[in-house]
């Protein structure tokens, strides 16, 4: 099972493929560095909470989809 590093990299890089972004374009709409937006979908690095909300905004997805979608189903 993936941790929660390479299912938030999963869910970066599935939304941002979505909108046919390039990591350059969606790391300039969060006003990040390009290398540190791969880093992140490699899942190479964990963003601070300040970081993730902003690559909400850039996605256009309210931080709390953006975290839940990283969620692991509860066993029923």
């Amino acid at each position: 099972m993936a941790d929660m590093g390479q299912r938030f990299a999963f869910v970066v890089r599935q939304l941002r493929e979505a909108r046919g972004w390039s990591q350059e374009r969606l790391a300039n709409r969060a006003q990040l560095n390009r290398s540190y937006m791969g880093e992140i979908e490699r899942a190479n690095a964990m963003p601070s909470l300040a970081t993730a909300d902003k690559l909400a905004q850039a996605l256009e997805v309210p931080l709390s989809e953006l975290i839940s979608r990283c969620e692991i189903p509860a066993a029923a």
